[in-house]
């Protein structure tokens, strides 16, 4: 059942929040954290999201940050030029997708409702994750991010695959700029896509909160805006 969860043995560190009802399948919510971050600073975000039969698993970037950044994780190195970032990424999003297939093999998960979230660095391999292994999860959230450039070549795998993306206009860290290039690709690519912009920084606000609940309820139950 779902409110009777302990975390499995799996290739990332994750921590969960079990649905308040029961089921032998529950849709889930995979939180994709940003860099510097970790799977419990974003955890909270899923209070946002006011859904009873609701399991969320925030899962953690495999490669640990120091210096300044200490105790904080990424998902791939931010290097010079950017072909040299292809490898942690490529590395990365095969675990995201080894994790996936453990997620679905030993939690009461309903495989055919697993959507991933992700913000800024979380956002970009969610929209890889997608694009590499499709159809791995029902959609994406992807918040203040853009689609990594070192997988266009695999944007094709995307068409049908629904998409919510959203960036902050005056976001300082990932300029909105990177927001629409995405935009643009995704709707090349025949992406379901859902493209909002809102006048934030490299954050996220309540206005994209509610209608990412919106999206969501429209995703897994068919009832949305």
């Amino acid at each position: 059942m779902c409110d009777q969860l302990e975390p499995v043995q799996a290739n990332l560190h994750h921590e969960l929040i079990a649905p308040r009802t029961r089921a032998d399948a529950c849709p889930t919510l995979v939180l994709l954290h940003g860099r510097g971050d970790s799977a419990a600073g974003i955890l909270p975000l899923a209070y946002e999201f006011e859904r009873d039969d609701l399991l969320v698993i925030s899962v953690q970037a495999p490669l640990e940050l120091g210096g300044v950044m200490a105790g904080g994780y990424e998902w791939y190195r931010l290097q010079q030029p950017r072909s040299l970032n292809e490898a942690t990424l490529r590395t990365s999003l095969d675990a995201l997708a080894e994790f996936l297939d453990t997620v679905k093999a030993s939690y009461p998960v309903d495989p055919e409702r697993v959507v991933l979230l992700g913000f800024s660095q979380g956002a970009v391999m969610s929209l890889g994750a997608q694009a590499l292994r499709p159809p791995s999860v029902a959609g994406v959230i992807a918040l203040s991010g853009y689609f990594p450039i070192e997988i266009e070549s695999d944007a094709g795998n995307l068409v049908g695959a629904p998409a919510f993306v959203a960036h902050g206009v005056y976001d300082d860290v990932i300029p909105v700029e990177a927001g629409r290039r995405t935009r643009d690709l995704l709707e090349r690519h025949g992406v379901d896509l859902t493209y909002r912009e809102y006048p934030m920084a490299h954050s996220v606000s309540v206005e994209e909160m509610a209608d990412t609940r919106d999206w969501l309820s429209w995703l897994l139950d068919n009832d949305g805006p």
